[in-house]
Protein backbone atom coordinates (compact mmCIF):
# COMPACT_ATOMS: atom_id res chain seq x y z
CA UNK A 1 0.00 0.00 0.00
CA UNK A 2 1.34 3.43 -0.97
CA UNK A 3 2.49 5.61 1.91
CA UNK A 4 0.03 8.37 2.74
CA UNK A 5 0.43 10.73 5.66
CA UNK A 6 -3.34 11.26 5.85
CA UNK A 7 -3.97 7.51 6.18
CA UNK A 8 -1.18 7.24 8.71
CA UNK A 9 -2.45 10.20 10.71
CA UNK A 10 -5.98 8.76 10.69
CA UNK A 11 -4.70 5.44 12.07
CA UNK A 12 -2.74 6.89 14.98
CA UNK A 13 -4.21 10.31 15.80
CA UNK A 14 -5.90 10.24 19.18
CA UNK A 15 -3.40 7.88 20.82
CA UNK A 16 -2.07 9.39 24.06
CA UNK A 17 1.56 8.68 23.15
CA UNK A 18 1.31 9.87 19.53
CA UNK A 19 3.56 12.87 18.86
CA UNK A 20 3.44 15.13 15.78
CA UNK A 21 5.84 18.02 15.01
CA UNK A 22 5.67 20.27 11.96
CA UNK A 23 9.02 21.70 10.82
CA UNK A 24 9.99 24.19 8.13
CA UNK A 25 13.35 23.42 6.53
CA UNK A 26 12.74 25.11 3.22
CA UNK A 27 10.11 22.43 2.71
CA UNK A 28 7.32 21.62 5.16
CA UNK A 29 8.09 18.43 7.08
CA UNK A 30 6.03 16.46 9.56
CA UNK A 31 7.77 14.26 12.14
CA UNK A 32 5.74 11.65 14.03
CA UNK A 33 6.74 9.17 16.74
CA UNK A 34 5.38 7.15 19.65
CA UNK A 35 6.55 8.68 22.92
CA UNK A 36 6.43 5.32 24.71
CA UNK A 37 8.62 3.58 22.13
CA UNK A 38 11.13 6.34 21.40
CA UNK A 39 14.03 7.71 23.38
CA UNK A 40 13.52 11.46 23.83
CA UNK A 41 17.26 12.10 23.72
CA UNK A 42 17.60 10.25 20.42
CA UNK A 43 14.63 12.06 18.89
CA UNK A 44 16.21 15.36 19.87
CA UNK A 45 19.76 14.44 18.78
CA UNK A 46 18.99 12.49 15.60
CA UNK A 47 15.90 14.34 14.28
CA UNK A 48 14.96 17.69 15.82
CA UNK A 49 18.39 19.27 16.25
CA UNK A 50 19.67 18.32 12.76
CA UNK A 51 16.45 19.61 11.21
CA UNK A 52 16.68 22.84 13.21
CA UNK A 53 20.16 23.61 11.84
CA UNK A 54 19.84 22.04 8.42
CA UNK A 55 19.20 25.34 6.68
CA UNK A 56 17.18 25.31 3.47
CA UNK A 57 16.55 21.96 1.82
CA UNK A 58 15.00 21.33 -1.58
CA UNK A 59 13.73 17.77 -1.08
CA UNK A 60 13.35 15.00 1.47
CA UNK A 61 16.29 13.16 -0.12
CA UNK A 62 18.50 16.13 0.71
CA UNK A 63 17.18 16.08 4.27
CA UNK A 64 18.00 12.37 4.51
CA UNK A 65 21.62 12.98 3.49
CA UNK A 66 22.03 15.64 6.15
CA UNK A 67 20.68 13.49 9.00
CA UNK A 68 24.22 12.25 9.59
CA UNK A 69 23.78 11.84 13.35
CA UNK A 70 21.28 9.02 12.95
CA UNK A 71 22.87 5.62 12.32
CA UNK A 72 19.63 4.02 11.16
CA UNK A 73 18.01 6.13 8.44
CA UNK A 74 16.03 4.45 5.64
CA UNK A 75 13.09 4.80 3.30
CA UNK A 76 10.13 2.49 4.03
CA UNK A 77 8.88 1.06 0.71
CA UNK A 78 5.18 1.02 1.69
CA UNK A 79 2.69 1.90 4.41
CA UNK A 80 3.07 -1.50 6.09
CA UNK A 81 6.85 -1.10 6.42
CA UNK A 82 6.42 2.48 7.68
CA UNK A 83 3.93 1.30 10.31
CA UNK A 84 6.30 -1.50 11.36
CA UNK A 85 9.15 1.00 11.83
CA UNK A 86 6.85 3.42 13.66
CA UNK A 87 5.61 0.82 16.17
CA UNK A 88 9.18 -0.35 16.79
CA UNK A 89 10.30 3.11 17.91
CA UNK A 90 11.41 4.83 14.70
CA UNK A 91 10.57 8.48 14.04
CA UNK A 92 8.95 9.03 10.64
CA UNK A 93 9.49 12.23 8.62
CA UNK A 94 6.97 13.05 5.85
CA UNK A 95 7.03 15.77 3.21
CA UNK A 96 4.00 17.24 1.42
CA UNK A 97 4.31 14.65 -1.37
CA UNK A 98 3.92 11.77 1.11
CA UNK A 99 7.55 10.74 0.75
CA UNK A 100 8.82 9.25 4.00
CA UNK A 101 12.05 8.42 5.79
CA UNK A 102 12.41 6.66 9.14
CA UNK A 103 15.10 7.39 11.74
CA UNK A 104 16.07 4.89 14.43
CA UNK A 105 15.20 6.44 17.79
CA UNK A 106 14.27 3.27 19.65
CA UNK A 107 14.46 3.28 23.41
CA UNK A 108 16.39 0.53 25.18
CA UNK A 109 14.23 -1.14 27.83
CA UNK A 110 15.10 -4.50 29.32
CA UNK A 111 17.39 -6.37 31.64
CA UNK A 112 21.11 -6.56 31.18
CA UNK A 113 22.98 -9.63 29.96
CA UNK A 114 23.42 -12.10 32.83
CA UNK A 115 23.84 -15.81 33.45
CA UNK A 116 20.57 -17.63 32.59
CA UNK A 117 18.96 -19.27 35.64
CA UNK A 118 18.12 -22.48 33.74
CA UNK A 119 21.59 -23.08 32.25
CA UNK A 120 24.16 -22.40 34.94
CA UNK A 121 27.64 -23.82 34.38
CA UNK A 122 30.71 -24.37 36.53
CA UNK A 123 32.96 -23.41 33.62
CA UNK A 124 32.36 -21.59 30.40
CA UNK A 125 30.67 -18.32 29.37
CA UNK A 126 28.17 -16.80 31.79
CA UNK A 127 26.30 -14.71 29.23
CA UNK A 128 22.68 -15.47 28.47
CA UNK A 129 20.14 -14.25 25.96
CA UNK A 130 17.75 -11.46 26.98
CA UNK A 131 14.38 -10.27 25.69
CA UNK A 132 15.81 -7.82 23.12
CA UNK A 133 16.31 -9.32 19.66
CA UNK A 134 19.01 -6.79 18.81
CA UNK A 135 21.07 -7.68 21.89
CA UNK A 136 20.67 -11.39 21.16
CA UNK A 137 21.91 -10.97 17.60
CA UNK A 138 24.87 -9.02 18.99
CA UNK A 139 25.72 -11.92 21.32
CA UNK A 140 25.74 -14.30 18.35
CA UNK A 141 27.58 -11.88 16.07
CA UNK A 142 30.27 -11.44 18.76
CA UNK A 143 31.04 -15.15 18.50
CA UNK A 144 30.70 -15.49 14.73
CA UNK A 145 32.87 -12.76 13.23
CA UNK A 146 32.33 -13.84 9.67
CA UNK A 147 30.35 -12.51 6.69
CA UNK A 148 28.98 -16.05 6.30
CA UNK A 149 26.67 -15.42 9.25
CA UNK A 150 23.36 -14.61 7.55
CA UNK A 151 20.34 -13.10 9.30
CA UNK A 152 16.84 -13.03 7.79
CA UNK A 153 14.49 -10.62 9.55
CA UNK A 154 10.74 -11.26 9.57
CA UNK A 155 7.68 -9.84 11.31
CA UNK A 156 5.12 -12.35 12.62
CA UNK A 157 1.73 -11.71 14.24
CA UNK A 158 -1.19 -9.65 13.01
CA UNK A 159 -1.30 -7.36 16.05
CA UNK A 160 2.03 -7.91 17.81
CA UNK A 161 4.13 -7.60 14.63
CA UNK A 162 6.88 -9.45 16.49
CA UNK A 163 10.41 -9.22 15.11
CA UNK A 164 11.81 -12.68 14.28
CA UNK A 165 15.37 -13.28 13.07
CA UNK A 166 16.52 -16.49 11.41
CA UNK A 167 20.29 -16.93 11.82
CA UNK A 168 22.46 -19.46 10.01
CA UNK A 169 25.95 -19.89 8.58
CA UNK A 170 26.07 -19.81 4.82
CA UNK A 171 28.10 -22.70 3.45
CA UNK A 172 27.27 -24.93 6.42
CA UNK A 173 23.47 -24.91 6.81
CA UNK A 174 21.62 -26.57 3.95
CA UNK A 175 19.83 -23.91 1.91
CA UNK A 176 16.70 -26.02 1.39
CA UNK A 177 16.23 -26.27 5.14
CA UNK A 178 16.71 -22.49 5.46
CA UNK A 179 14.11 -21.83 2.75
CA UNK A 180 11.67 -24.29 4.32
CA UNK A 181 11.91 -22.69 7.78
CA UNK A 182 11.61 -19.14 6.43
CA UNK A 183 8.57 -20.16 4.40
CA UNK A 184 6.95 -21.74 7.46
CA UNK A 185 7.51 -18.60 9.52
CA UNK A 186 6.15 -16.37 6.76
CA UNK A 187 3.01 -18.52 6.52
CA UNK A 188 2.20 -18.24 10.25
CA UNK A 189 -1.24 -16.68 10.61
CA UNK A 190 -1.90 -15.69 14.20
CA UNK A 191 -2.96 -12.63 16.18
CA UNK A 192 0.26 -12.43 18.13
CA UNK A 193 3.58 -14.05 19.01
CA UNK A 194 4.52 -13.34 22.63
CA UNK A 195 7.30 -15.88 23.01
CA UNK A 196 9.45 -18.20 20.93
CA UNK A 197 7.42 -21.19 22.15
CA UNK A 198 4.52 -19.91 20.01
CA UNK A 199 6.60 -20.39 16.87
CA UNK A 200 7.98 -23.76 18.02
CA UNK A 201 4.56 -25.29 17.44
CA UNK A 202 4.54 -24.06 13.85
CA UNK A 203 8.05 -25.35 13.21
CA UNK A 204 7.13 -28.84 14.43
CA UNK A 205 6.54 -30.59 11.10
CA UNK A 206 5.30 -33.84 12.67
CA UNK A 207 2.88 -32.00 15.01
CA UNK A 208 3.84 -34.32 17.85
CA UNK A 209 2.01 -34.13 21.16
CA UNK A 210 4.90 -35.86 22.98
CA UNK A 211 8.56 -34.86 22.98
CA UNK A 212 9.47 -31.46 21.62
CA UNK A 213 10.85 -31.37 18.09
CA UNK A 214 12.39 -27.90 18.31
CA UNK A 215 15.38 -27.16 20.51
CA UNK A 216 15.77 -24.10 22.72
CA UNK A 217 18.64 -22.52 24.60
CA UNK A 218 19.36 -19.42 26.68
CA UNK A 219 23.12 -19.48 26.04
CA UNK A 220 24.74 -17.82 23.00
CA UNK A 221 27.70 -20.26 22.99
CA UNK A 222 25.32 -23.23 22.75
CA UNK A 223 23.35 -21.59 19.93
CA UNK A 224 26.55 -20.85 18.00
CA UNK A 225 27.82 -24.39 18.58
CA UNK A 226 24.64 -25.80 17.07
CA UNK A 227 24.85 -23.38 14.13
CA UNK A 228 28.39 -24.61 13.44
CA UNK A 229 26.91 -28.09 13.01
CA UNK A 230 24.40 -26.90 10.40
CA UNK A 231 21.43 -25.90 12.52
CA UNK A 232 19.49 -22.65 12.39
CA UNK A 233 18.81 -20.31 15.31
CA UNK A 234 15.46 -18.49 15.46
CA UNK A 235 15.46 -15.39 17.68
CA UNK A 236 12.10 -13.93 18.74
CA UNK A 237 11.86 -10.42 20.14
CA UNK A 238 10.60 -10.50 23.73
CA UNK A 239 11.89 -14.00 24.47
CA UNK A 240 15.23 -15.07 26.01
CA UNK A 241 14.78 -18.59 24.58
CA UNK A 242 16.36 -19.02 21.14
CA UNK A 243 14.99 -21.89 19.04
CA UNK A 244 17.31 -24.28 17.18
CA UNK A 245 16.36 -26.63 14.36
CA UNK A 246 16.78 -29.42 13.36
CA UNK A 247 16.65 -31.11 16.75
CA UNK A 248 17.74 -34.53 18.05
CA UNK A 249 16.53 -36.39 21.13
CA UNK A 250 20.13 -36.95 22.23
CA UNK A 251 20.50 -33.18 22.74
CA UNK A 252 18.39 -33.53 25.88
CA UNK A 253 21.17 -35.69 27.33
CA UNK A 254 23.68 -32.89 26.80
CA UNK A 255 24.38 -30.06 29.20
CA UNK A 256 25.79 -26.57 28.48
CA UNK A 257 28.87 -27.36 30.56
CA UNK A 258 29.73 -30.61 28.77
CA UNK A 259 32.03 -28.93 26.26
CA UNK A 260 34.10 -27.21 28.94
CA UNK A 261 34.91 -30.38 30.88
CA UNK A 262 37.15 -33.37 30.25
CA UNK A 263 35.58 -35.71 27.67
CA UNK A 264 35.80 -38.69 30.07
CA UNK A 265 33.88 -36.80 32.77
CA UNK A 266 31.36 -35.63 30.19
CA UNK A 267 30.81 -39.22 29.06
CA UNK A 268 30.25 -40.32 32.66
CA UNK A 269 27.78 -37.46 33.29
CA UNK A 270 25.79 -38.20 30.15
CA UNK A 271 25.70 -41.92 30.97
CA UNK A 272 24.32 -41.12 34.41
CA UNK A 273 21.62 -38.90 32.85
CA UNK A 274 20.71 -41.65 30.39
CA UNK A 275 20.44 -44.29 33.11
CA UNK A 276 18.53 -41.89 35.40
CA UNK A 277 15.87 -41.23 32.77
CA UNK A 278 15.36 -44.94 32.05
CA UNK A 279 15.20 -45.77 35.76
CA UNK A 280 12.80 -42.88 36.45
CA UNK A 281 10.31 -44.01 33.80
CA UNK A 282 10.51 -47.79 34.30
CA UNK A 283 11.31 -48.31 38.02
CA UNK A 284 7.77 -47.65 39.42
CA UNK A 285 6.24 -49.94 36.77
CA UNK A 286 8.77 -52.69 37.46
CA UNK A 287 8.15 -52.42 41.20
CA UNK A 288 4.39 -52.83 40.73
CA UNK A 289 4.44 -55.65 38.18
CA UNK A 290 7.11 -57.63 40.06
CA UNK A 291 5.19 -57.28 43.32
CA UNK A 292 1.86 -58.35 41.78
CA UNK A 293 2.69 -60.80 38.96
CA UNK A 294 6.35 -61.73 38.92
CA UNK A 295 7.29 -61.74 42.61
CA UNK A 296 9.36 -64.93 42.12
CA UNK A 297 12.00 -62.81 40.36
CA UNK A 298 12.56 -60.66 43.48
CA UNK A 299 15.32 -61.92 45.83
CA UNK A 300 13.77 -63.59 48.89
CA UNK A 301 15.13 -61.21 51.52
CA UNK A 302 14.05 -58.15 49.56
CA UNK A 303 10.63 -59.74 48.95
CA UNK A 304 10.17 -60.34 52.68
CA UNK A 305 11.07 -56.71 53.41
CA UNK A 306 8.58 -55.43 50.84
CA UNK A 307 5.81 -57.73 52.11
CA UNK A 308 6.40 -56.70 55.73
CA UNK A 309 6.25 -53.02 54.76
CA UNK A 310 3.14 -53.44 52.59
CA UNK A 311 1.00 -55.97 54.42
CA UNK A 312 -1.01 -53.33 56.33
CA UNK A 313 -1.45 -50.99 53.35
CA UNK A 314 -5.15 -50.67 52.40
CA UNK A 315 -4.39 -50.07 48.70
CA UNK A 316 -3.29 -52.42 45.97
CA UNK A 317 0.35 -52.04 44.81
CA UNK A 318 -0.79 -50.32 41.59
CA UNK A 319 -3.05 -47.83 43.41
CA UNK A 320 -0.38 -47.20 46.02
CA UNK A 321 2.31 -46.40 43.44
CA UNK A 322 0.03 -44.22 41.31
CA UNK A 323 -0.96 -42.29 44.44
CA UNK A 324 2.71 -41.73 45.35
CA UNK A 325 3.59 -40.53 41.82
CA UNK A 326 0.61 -38.18 41.66
CA UNK A 327 1.41 -36.66 45.06
CA UNK A 328 5.00 -35.99 43.99
CA UNK A 329 3.78 -34.43 40.73
CA UNK A 330 1.44 -32.17 42.70
CA UNK A 331 4.31 -31.09 44.95
CA UNK A 332 6.46 -30.33 41.90
CA UNK A 333 3.75 -28.22 40.28
CA UNK A 334 3.11 -26.34 43.52
CA UNK A 335 6.83 -25.68 43.92
CA UNK A 336 7.09 -24.24 40.40
CA UNK A 337 4.24 -21.79 40.99
CA UNK A 338 5.02 -20.67 44.52
CA UNK A 339 7.23 -17.63 45.23
CA UNK A 340 10.89 -18.63 45.30
CA UNK A 341 11.24 -17.82 49.01
CA UNK A 342 8.39 -20.21 49.85
CA UNK A 343 8.82 -22.80 47.11
CA UNK A 344 11.95 -24.48 48.50
CA UNK A 345 10.41 -24.79 51.97
CA UNK A 346 7.18 -26.14 50.48
CA UNK A 347 8.93 -28.83 48.44
CA UNK A 348 11.15 -30.01 51.29
CA UNK A 349 8.54 -29.87 54.04
CA UNK A 350 5.80 -31.26 51.81
CA UNK A 351 7.85 -34.24 50.64
CA UNK A 352 9.26 -35.10 54.07
CA UNK A 353 6.16 -34.48 56.17
CA UNK A 354 3.64 -36.01 53.79
CA UNK A 355 5.82 -39.04 53.03
CA UNK A 356 6.64 -39.74 56.67
CA UNK A 357 3.06 -39.14 57.82
CA UNK A 358 1.66 -41.45 55.13
CA UNK A 359 4.07 -44.24 56.11
CA UNK A 360 3.42 -43.79 59.85
CA UNK A 361 -0.33 -43.83 59.28
CA UNK A 362 -0.10 -47.04 57.25
CA UNK A 363 -1.54 -45.47 54.07
CA UNK A 364 1.63 -45.95 52.01
CA UNK A 365 4.56 -48.31 52.24
CA UNK A 366 8.10 -47.02 52.73
CA UNK A 367 9.43 -48.86 49.61
CA UNK A 368 6.78 -47.21 47.40
CA UNK A 369 7.59 -43.74 48.78
CA UNK A 370 11.32 -44.31 48.28
CA UNK A 371 10.88 -45.53 44.70
CA UNK A 372 8.53 -42.66 43.89
CA UNK A 373 11.02 -40.12 45.28
CA UNK A 374 13.95 -41.72 43.44
CA UNK A 375 11.97 -41.72 40.21
CA UNK A 376 10.96 -38.09 40.65
CA UNK A 377 14.54 -36.95 41.27
CA UNK A 378 15.79 -38.81 38.21
CA UNK A 379 13.37 -36.97 35.93
CA UNK A 380 15.15 -33.69 36.57
CA UNK A 381 18.31 -34.93 34.86
CA UNK A 382 16.37 -34.10 31.68
CA UNK A 383 14.60 -30.91 32.88
CA UNK A 384 13.11 -29.85 29.54
CA UNK A 385 11.16 -33.12 29.28
CA UNK A 386 10.14 -33.54 32.93
CA UNK A 387 6.39 -33.25 32.29
CA UNK A 388 6.42 -35.60 29.29
CA UNK A 389 8.49 -38.21 31.13
CA UNK A 390 6.21 -37.90 34.14
CA UNK A 391 3.21 -38.65 31.93
CA UNK A 392 4.95 -41.64 30.35
CA UNK A 393 5.89 -42.89 33.82
CA UNK A 394 2.24 -42.90 34.90
CA UNK A 395 1.14 -44.65 31.68
CA UNK A 396 3.84 -47.34 31.85
CA UNK A 397 3.13 -47.90 35.56
CA UNK A 398 -0.58 -48.37 34.89
CA UNK A 399 0.08 -50.79 32.02
CA UNK A 400 2.60 -52.70 34.13
CA UNK A 401 0.08 -52.98 36.97
CA UNK A 402 -2.56 -54.38 34.59
CA UNK A 403 -0.48 -56.59 32.25
CA UNK A 404 2.64 -57.32 34.25
CA UNK A 405 6.18 -57.45 32.88
CA UNK A 406 4.91 -58.10 29.36
CA UNK A 407 2.99 -54.82 29.48
CA UNK A 408 6.13 -52.91 30.51
CA UNK A 409 8.08 -54.43 27.62
CA UNK A 410 5.32 -53.76 25.07
CA UNK A 411 4.80 -50.15 26.21
CA UNK A 412 8.56 -49.48 26.14
CA UNK A 413 8.86 -50.89 22.63
CA UNK A 414 5.86 -48.80 21.52
CA UNK A 415 7.53 -45.61 22.81
CA UNK A 416 10.79 -46.49 21.03
CA UNK A 417 9.02 -47.22 17.75
CA UNK A 418 7.12 -43.94 18.04
CA UNK A 419 10.34 -42.00 18.62
CA UNK A 420 12.14 -43.78 15.79
CA UNK A 421 9.35 -42.90 13.36
CA UNK A 422 9.69 -39.13 13.86
CA UNK A 423 11.70 -37.13 11.34
CA UNK A 424 11.69 -33.36 10.80
CA UNK A 425 13.79 -31.44 8.26
CA UNK A 426 15.40 -34.70 7.02
CA UNK A 427 16.69 -35.39 10.54
CA UNK A 428 15.70 -38.66 12.33
CA UNK A 429 14.76 -37.89 15.92
CA UNK A 430 16.72 -40.82 17.43
CA UNK A 431 19.84 -40.33 15.31
CA UNK A 432 22.61 -41.42 15.60
CA UNK A 433 21.17 -44.63 17.12
CA UNK A 434 18.08 -45.12 14.93
CA UNK A 435 19.20 -45.10 12.19
CA UNK A 436 22.67 -46.15 13.24
CA UNK A 437 25.25 -43.53 12.22
CA UNK A 438 28.55 -44.60 13.82
CA UNK A 439 30.50 -41.43 12.95
CA UNK A 440 27.87 -39.26 14.69
CA UNK A 441 28.19 -41.12 17.98
CA UNK A 442 31.35 -39.13 18.73
CA UNK A 443 29.17 -36.55 20.51
CA UNK A 444 26.10 -38.53 21.55
CA UNK A 445 26.14 -40.22 24.97
CA UNK A 446 29.90 -40.77 24.86
CA UNK A 447 32.05 -37.81 23.82
CA UNK A 448 35.41 -37.97 22.11
CA UNK A 449 37.92 -35.14 22.70
CA UNK A 450 37.07 -32.01 20.73
CA UNK A 451 40.26 -32.10 18.57
CA UNK A 452 39.14 -35.48 17.21
CA UNK A 453 35.76 -34.16 16.03
CA UNK A 454 36.84 -33.59 12.42
CA UNK A 455 33.44 -34.06 10.80
CA UNK A 456 30.08 -32.40 11.30
CA UNK A 457 27.16 -34.71 12.14
CA UNK A 458 25.79 -36.58 9.15
CA UNK A 459 22.35 -36.67 10.79
CA UNK A 460 22.11 -32.84 10.60
CA UNK A 461 21.69 -31.63 6.98
CA UNK A 462 24.69 -29.47 6.07
CA UNK A 463 26.61 -28.49 2.97
CA UNK A 464 30.10 -28.90 4.39
CA UNK A 465 30.93 -31.82 6.67
CA UNK A 466 34.54 -30.83 7.28
CA UNK A 467 35.24 -28.80 10.39
CA UNK A 468 37.84 -26.28 9.30
CA UNK A 469 40.15 -24.99 12.00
Amino acid sequence: MKISFEKFHTLWNGQDDFRLRELDCGILLKAVCLDTMCDDAKVSAFVLQPLAYIGKAQSLSEVEKKLAAGTGVRKPPNLFAATEDFTNGYTLIFDKSDNCISVDTRTVVGRSVAEPPTSMVMRGPREGFVEDVKVNITLIRKRLKTPNLKIINLAVGKYTNTAVSVCYIEGIAEQRIVDDIVQRLQSVKTDGVLDSSYLARYLDVSKTFLFRRVGSTEKPDIAVGKMLEGRLAIIVDGSPMVLTVPYLFVEDMQSPGDYYENSAMTTLSRSLRFVSVIVSVLLPALYVCLQVYNYQIIPLRFLITVLNASEAIPFSPLTEMLLVLIVFDILREANLRMPSAVGISLSLVGAIVLGDAAVQAGLLGAPAVMIGALSGIGLFTMPDNTLILSLLRLVVTFIGGVMGLLGVIVSTMTILVYLASMQDYKTPFLAPFAPDIPEDRQDAVAQVPVPKMKKRPRSIPNENRDRRG
